[in-house]
């Protein structure tokens, strides 16, 4: 099987799940719209957990297209003395 993204909607889409629909009583039922107008909405209502690190939690939101997330990346090295030298250890001035 192949996957094509053309297939994907460009436009990040959420849907309130069903068992969520008593704690967001603002999200339309059963309609995919867009998460960034769907959290917009949240951030309006003063949602407790749209303040928190999502306005739009996985337990109550489900979610397709869009760019996936991108990977955390590590940590910049940004002195001479964090790249290791050949023969091991820090490298010293």
């Amino acid at each position: 099987m192949t996957f094509d993204l053309r297939d994907t909607p460009v436009l990040r889409e959420a849907r309130l799940r069903p068992e969520a629909g008593d704690r967001y009583p603002w999200a339309p039922r059963n309609s995919w719209l867009s998460a960034s107008a769907m959290a917009d909405e949240a951030l309006k209502n003063d949602e407790p957990t749209a303040r928190a690190a999502r306005a739009l939690p996985n337990e109550a939101f489900e979610f397709r297209g869009g760019r996936p997330e991108a990977p955390v990346r590590s940590r910049a090295r940004t002195r001479w003395s964090d790249y290791p030298n050949p023969m091991g250890g820090a490298r010293r001035h």
